[in-house]
């Protein structure tokens, strides 16, 4: 299938979506709300629409937005300020809302399977509901890691349970950190280390470095509660590789994990 090309438009220089946008591997096109009109002509797989705030645009507007591309989705890609627009703002009818801490699995996603049949979840009706949108979903397996484990570190056994029925699903095997006995053999068949967590303080930092200690060289996926661009900066300075932001849906889980499998994979390769 020929390269895909996104149109992306609205705040799209936001500090909460510079990381999105930087990381396309495809064509983009970058234009501001009211030039829009200037590429209708032009084709385009996905149009992204950025609201770094809530109410940030009439109605109206993403209507005719909308319009514009008939049969290409159209997506809002959410800043932090929009968390509790479907409280107390007025959220755009039938947009499929996307925040920038949720945006890699699901764009994953949207492109495995706009490359497998041309039609995505994103293409769905507009009167789709995100229940509809999950249960729609196919969990492909693609990192197969062998003998070795996925380590989940988690303070109570519903959560370790929640992960672990996640990492199953995909084909995986977990290990609880917590109530394990670890020894140089068996750390070194943790490939990948899970965190779950509600947010970030001095406290979650030094559970990390203690991992760290107990199962060194291995990256980190943390999953929070709602993440902010503020603590991006002291997280990855911690050494997480990637964070996933709870409720999380599965596909997100999957993608972190496996970037995170198969960079180790080809590491101890090496």
């Amino acid at each position: 299938m020929a390269t895909h090309k996104i149109l992306v438009t609205g705040d799209f220089w936001h500090t909460d979506f510079q990381k999105v946008v930087s990381k396309f591997d495809v064509p983009v096109t970058l234009v501001p709300f009211d030039k829009v009109e200037t590429v209708v002509d032009q084709r385009y797989d996905l149009v992204v629409l950025a609201q770094s705030r809530r109410d940030q645009f009439l109605p109206a507007e993403v209507e005719e937005l909308i319009a514009n591309f008939p049969s290409v989705p159209v997506v809002g890609l959410l800043g932090s300020w929009c968390e509790g627009e479907t409280r107390s703002g007025r959220p755009y009818p039938g947009v499929t809302r996307v925040y920038w801490h949720q945006w890699e699995g699901r764009y994953s996603q949207f492109v495995e399977q706009l490359e497998k049949s041309g039609i995505t979840n994103w293409h769905a009706p507009r009167t789709s509901t995100p229940s509809d949108r999950i249960v729609a979903q196919r969990i492909r397996q693609d990192v197969s890691i062998g003998s070795g484990y996925i380590g989940v570190s988690a303070w109570t056994r519903a959560e370790y349970e929640m992960l672990d029925d996640a990492i199953t699903s995909f084909g995986w095997r977990s290990r609880w950190v917590e109530r394990s006995i670890w020894d140089a053999a068996s750390s070194a068949t943790v490939l990948v280390m899970c965190v779950v967590a509600d947010s970030w303080t001095g406290e979650l930092e030094k559970r990390i470095e203690w991992l760290n200690s107990e199962i060194p060289d291995v990256p980190f996926v943390l999953l929070l509660n709602y993440p902010r661009q503020s603590d991006i900066e002291s997280i990855e300075a911690a050494g997480v590789t990637s964070v996933v932001s709870k409720p999380f849906e599965l596909q997100d889980l999957k993608v972190a994990i496996s970037k995170a499998a198969g960079e180790e994979l080809q590491r101890l390769k090496a």
